[in-house]
C-alpha cells in the first residue's frame, strides 16, 4: 500500500550528502554545499572506538546542518539501533537511514522503538521517515514486501559495496552494469509498487559516486542516466557531487519546456473534443498526458525546493 506520509512526486531530495557526525571540521561546512539533505553518519563514516561520542554530538549536530535549508537524516548502526535512535530522535531530524534490511521485522521494531521514543518526548506521531538500504543478498531477496513494512518509508536504496561483499566478488567500474542489473532494477519495481522513491545511480559501468576525478560534465551524465532510468536522487559522500546530482536529478529544462507546450495544445484539444495533437511533428495524446502533468509536477517541487534552500541560505548568510 502507498504510504500517504508523504507525496513522492513533490518529496525533492535529489542529494544525501553523508557527513560523519563526529567530524566538527565537516558538519560546520555541510549547509553550505548545496545538497537537499544532510546525512549525518554514525555508521561506516564514524570509527569504532568513536560511535558513542558521535552519537551524543547528533542532537547539537542538526541545527548546523539545516542551516541552508537541507533536510537532517540520519544513519544508524544496526548493531547499535536502540542506542542510536534514543540519541537522534530529536526535534529537527526528518529521516532516519536502516541499513542492512533484510526482513519486515527489522523496519516494523524501529517503527516500534521511534514511535515510542516520538511519543515520550511530544513530538508528531510518524513524522519522521524511514531511508532503507538493501545490502545483502537476503534482503535483496525480499526487497517487495520489506517496502511496505512501514508508512515512514519513503525512499529505498542498494549498497553495492556491502552487497558485492555478500556476494561474493570484487567490483569492477566496467562491469557494475552486469553485477548489479538484478538488485538496481528490482529496487525501481518494488519502490514504485510500494509507492516511495528508488534512489541510487543504478546500474550502469564507470560511474562510481566515489570518484570525483572526472569532473562535473562526467558527474553530471551518470547522475542524468540514473534519472532517466528512474531513480529519484542519490547519496554522495563527497561535496564535489552535489551541483551535478541536483542537476542531473532535476527534469530537464528543455523536457519542461516541451511539455508545457503540450499541455497547452492538449488541454485546447480536448476543448475542441478532441483527443489527439500534434506538437514538433509528433502526436501525442492521453497517455502522454499522464507523464507531462507528473513531469510538470516534478519541475514546480524541484523550483520551490531550490528557492527555500536559496532563502534558508541567504537568511544564514551565505556560503561563508
Amino acid at each position: 500500500m502507498e504510504s500517504g506520509k508523504f507525496d513522492r512526486e513533490r518529496l525533492v531530495r535529489r542529494t544525501k550528502l553523508y557527513v560523519p557526525a563526529n567530524r566538527e571540521k565537516f558538519v560546520a561546512k555541510a549547509w553550505t554545499r548545496g545538497a537537499d539533505c544532510i546525512i549525518l553518519d554514525l555508521e561506516d563514516a564514524v570509527a569504532p572506538t568513536d560511535k558513542a561520542s558521535a552519537r551524543r554530538m547528533v542532537k547539537d549536530d542538526i541545527p548546523i546542518v539545516s542551516r541552508g535549508g537541507a533536510e537532517v537524516q540520519v544513519r544508524i548502526n544496526r548493531e547499535f539501533e536502540e542506542e542510536d535512535l534514543d540519541a537522534i530522535v530529536v526535534p529537527g531530524l526528518t529521516s532516519i537511514m536502516i541499513p542492512k534490511c533484510e526482513t519486515v521485522a527489522d523496519i516494523q521494531r524501529v517503527d516500534h522503538l521511534v514511535t515510542k521514543l516520538e511519543k515520550e518526548r511530544g513530538l508528531p506521531l510518524g513524522k519522521i521517515q524511514f531511508d532503507l538500504i538493501f545490502e545483502t543478498a537476503r534482503g535483496i531477496i525480499r526487497m517487495e514486501d520489506i517496502a511496505e513494512a512501514s508508512p515512514r518509508i519513503v525512499s529505498m536504496t542498494t549498497g553495492q559495496a556491502d552487497l558485492s561483499v555478500d556476494l561474493g566478488f570484487t567490483r569492477y567500474p566496467e562491469l557494475n552494469f552486469d553485477q548489479y542489473f538484478y538488485p538496481e532494477n528490482k529496487l525501481l519495481y518494488a519502490a514504485r509498487a510500494a509507492g516511495v522513491q528508488a534512489h541510487g545511480m543504478g546500474a550502469q559501468n564507470n560511474a562510481d559516486y566515489v570518484s570525483v576525478s572526472e569532473g562535473k560534465e562526467a558527474m553530471l551524465k551518470a547522475c542524468r542516466y540514473a534519472y532517466r532510468t528512474g531513480f529519484m536522487g542519490t547519496s554522495v559522500i563527497h561535496p564535489a557531487w552535489v551541483e551535478a546530482a541536483n542537476e542531473g536529478f532535476s527534469p530537464p529544462l528543455e523536457e519542461v519546456s516541451l511539455a508545457r507546450r503540450v499541455k497547452e495544445a492538449l488541454d485546447e484539444a480536448y476543448a475542441r473534443g478532441e483527443g489527439s495533437v500534434s506538437v514538433d511533428g509528433k502526436m501525442y495524446d492521453v497517455a502522454n498526458m499522464k507523464y507531462v502533468n507528473y513531469l510538470l509536477i516534478r519541475a514546480d517541487a524541484v523550483e520551490k525546493r531550490n528557492a527555500g534552500k536559496a532563502a534558508a541560505l541567504a537568511a544564514a548568510g551565505g556560503a561563508g
